[in-house]
């Protein structure tokens, strides 16, 4: 049997072919039938967008945590990933917040949030009260993001507002 010399076979075991799979952090048991196809819209800024329908599940952004409402659901900041994925929105940015452990999405297309405004996200056109990684979306929602006038710090030089006085009864 003819033989090439000079070569080498080194015996490869399938555990060793699977350990870099099983080093990979892996989303939870289940997450991955937790998809929902999604209407994705951008609005506020110099940039205005409404995209078709947005298949997004849960996943890890912007190579660092993972987004996953209930740790197991689709939420409104993989759609707008995953439709700037599909559609190019033109560049999605985002910091982490460690105080509220969520995302805060920083930039869309160029639009910025700064000190005097911020992108917030609307499902079925109700403002999210969570994180955006803490909401969950299902199939056939309507996901906007929209740059806003951010709320006014409270300067502490302001009127604070009594509770109304009680007339004494004689």
């Amino acid at each position: 049997m003819p033989c090439a010399p000079g070569r080498r076979v080194v015996p490869v075991t399938a555990a060793a072919l699977l350990l870099p799979l099983a080093l990979a952090a892996a989303p939870p048991a289940g997450a991955e039938d937790s998809t929902a196809a999604v209407r994705v819209a951008v609005t506020g800024g110099s940039y205005t967008a409404s995209v078709g329908l947005v298949r997004t599940g849960p996943r890890t952004l912007f190579g660092g945590f993972y987004c996953a409402a209930d740790g197991i659901g689709p939420t409104p900041l993989t759609a707008l990933v995953d439709a700037d994925d599909i559609y190019g929105l033109g560049g999605v940015r985002a910091s982490w917040d460690a105080t509220t452990q969520d995302y805060v999405v920083t930039e869309i297309h160029g639009d910025a949030a700064d000190s005097t405004k911020k992108w917030n996200a609307y499902v079925n056109e109700k403002k999210i009260t969570k994180g955006p990684c803490h909401t969950a979306i299902k199939g056939g929602d309507k996901v906007r993001w929209t740059l806003e006038a951010a709320a006014p710090a409270a300067s502490g030089t302001g009127t604070a507002e009594r509770p109304p006085r009680r007339r004494r009864e004689r």
